[in-house]
């Protein structure tokens, strides 16, 4: 089984999400869905991660972990910490916020959330054969 890992602190700046996800996704070397899928999940993980922890105030850094195998591929995105994890929040239709807890439950085989008021981490999965097979049947 050929695995690759990777993982690497980015300062808890607002440039540093696009940075985040240019770590996953150059790790991805197939095709399908999984690309787009982890750019999107880590872009919500980060973002959260600054603007729901302390990894977003003054000297906060956040980090991020991969590990792709055969069929896999699996992303952790681990915060500063604060008093509440990620939670599902009620929104409006209108709302710009709110909704990165759904896009998990949408995009994603599997995802979680770990820790607590010292560090969070969300995690989520993507089953890469499947996505890859479906990709090839939709064409």
């Amino acid at each position: 089984m050929l695995e690759e890992r990777g993982r690497r602190e980015f300062r808890g700046h607002a440039d540093q999400v696009a940075a985040a996800r240019r770590f996953v996704v150059g790790a991805i070397h197939r095709g399908g869905p999984a690309r787009d899928v982890s750019r999107l999940l880590v872009s919500e993980a980060a973002t959260n991660a600054l603007l729901h922890s302390g990894s977003g105030s003054e000297g906060g850094t956040f980090w991020v972990e991969y590990r792709i195998s055969d069929d896999l591929l699996r992303v952790e995105v681990h915060d500063g910490g604060g008093p509440a994890g990620p939670r599902r929040r009620v929104h409006h239709l209108e709302s710009m916020t709110g909704r990165g807890l759904e896009l998990f439950d949408a995009l994603s085989d599997r995802w979680g959330v770990d820790g607590g008021p010292n560090g969070w981490t969300v995690w989520f999965e993507l089953d890469l054969a499947g996505a890859e097979a479906g990709a090839e049947a939709r064409r």
